[in-house]
């Protein structure tokens, strides 16, 4: 699913943990950016 996908994607980063935007942060994104991809790919198939 892309849930699965986007939990994966999270896990295969080492993102630097900054000050403006630490680590957890850019995971999380990492997360939503790839859900958001996959669902948006899958609806226009």
């Amino acid at each position: 699913s892309a849930a699965d996908a986007a939990e994966k994607a999270a896990d295969g980063t080492s993102p630097p943990d900054e000050s403006v935007a630490g680590a957890p942060y850019r995971q999380h994104l990492a997360r939503v950016l790839t859900r958001r991809a996959l669902e948006n790919a899958a609806a226009r198939a």
